[in-house]
């Protein structure tokens, strides 16, 4: 058995429509002009006569606005979460002092409400149920 030749050895000319000469001339004409014009940037006008020289400096930081928990303000100039100390907030007023450190002694418990939620106040009667297995895991 023979070898069957699906292509012709030879390609067909590209069928081209009645006019085509006539829009190709014009399609050129139009690449033509778009070509020849410009972008409206100059270039000789953009760059400098003389250098300039960038000048990078340190912030600068207004010593008379307070910002109450900035950085700029707590010692050591690294942390920038205010650390609530009794000692320091209340060293002008020992009363508030006193109630502070008091309200700090107390303790409660706590647990989580359900599963990844936050923490509820547990009471002792919950407490004890909880210890006991009598109730399902918070």
């Amino acid at each position: 058995m023979g070898m069957i030749k699906i292509y012709s050895s030879k390609s067909k000319p590209a069928k081209k429509k009645p006019g085509w000469q006539k829009q190709e001339a014009e399609y050129q004409a139009w690449l033509k002009s778009v070509q020849s014009m410009g972008s409206g940037i100059r270039t000789s006008g953009l760059a400098p006569k003389k250098r300039i020289e960038v000048v990078v400096s340190a912030p600068v930081v207004d010593e008379t606005r307070g910002y109450r928990g900035s950085s700029l303000q707590t010692p050591g100039g690294a942390a920038t979460k205010p650390v609530h100390r009794p000692e320091i907030m209340y060293k002008d007023d020992p009363e508030m002092l006193e109630r502070e450190l008091r309200a700090r002694e107390r303790r409660f418990t706590t647990a989580p409400a359900y599963n990844k939620g936050g923490n509820v106040l547990i009471t002792d009667e919950m407490m004890k149920d909880i210890t006991a297995g009598k109730t399902r895991r918070r």
